[in-house]
């Protein structure tokens, strides 16, 4: 599975001036740190801070429910609260956000949640090409991207450390992309992010 297709995805960064954040960036992060794809959908323009056109604080929290999680046609209650920053004009690279938050994840059937905490820093470089035609992006992201557990404290599976993906687009199609750095554990990464919903349909008990 493509990771831009995946399940876990990030803060929808829907906060600050759209046409300021690459939508290449966007979508990397949304396939790496934090939120489901209901959140995503439900998130709207969050509380932003901070009178600097070139850094954008936000914060973003609400509830949601996922009628068919993981493709289970099984639904999920999520709650989420997040907290970051935006800095569209930073040194040595083109975007660069910090992020922190909390994503729980509830079977209403059951009562069994999933808690995700995340915290971390991701940079944007544009490596070569044309923003309208072919291009690639290198993604770094530093710090604490995903870590699931029970509700008891078992951790499910942790990513935390340095990573960097080489993603080809052409135009806003994605076309591939590969890690070049691994200075892990990243296992969902690894696994094109696949592992989410392994861990969580079992943790679930969906």
């Amino acid at each position: 599975m493509s990771c831009l297709h995946a399940l876990p995805v990030a803060v929808s960064l829907q906060t600050g001036e759209p046409e300021q954040r690459p939508r290449s960036f966007r979508r990397r992060i949304a396939s790496f740190v934090g939120l489901s794809a209901a959140v995503v959908a439900l998130a709207g323009p969050s509380a932003a801070l901070g009178a600097n056109p070139d850094i954008n604080h936000f914060t973003d929290s609400g509830t949601d429910t996922d009628t068919d999680f993981c493709g289970t046609g099984k639904t999920v209650n999520i709650a989420f609260d997040i907290r970051g920053t935006e800095f569209f004009d930073p040194k040595q690279a083109d975007f660069k956000v910090t992020v922190r938050g909390t994503v729980l994840f509830t079977n209403p059937l059951n009562g069994n949640t999933v808690i995700q905490h995340f915290a971390a820093l991701s940079l944007d470089t544009t490596v070569s090409g044309d923003p309208e035609g072919l291009h690639t992006h290198e993604f770094t992201t530093i710090g604490l991207p995903e870590l699931f557990r029970t509700e008891h404290g078992g951790v499910l599976t942790r990513d935390a450390g340095y990573i960097v993906f080489r993603d080809t687009f052409d135009g806003d199609e994605f076309i591939s992309s590969e890690i070049v750095i691994n200075r892990g554990p990243h296992p969902q990464a690894e696994s094109d992010f696949e592992l989410f919903c392994e861990i969580m349909t079992t943790a679930l008990e969906l």
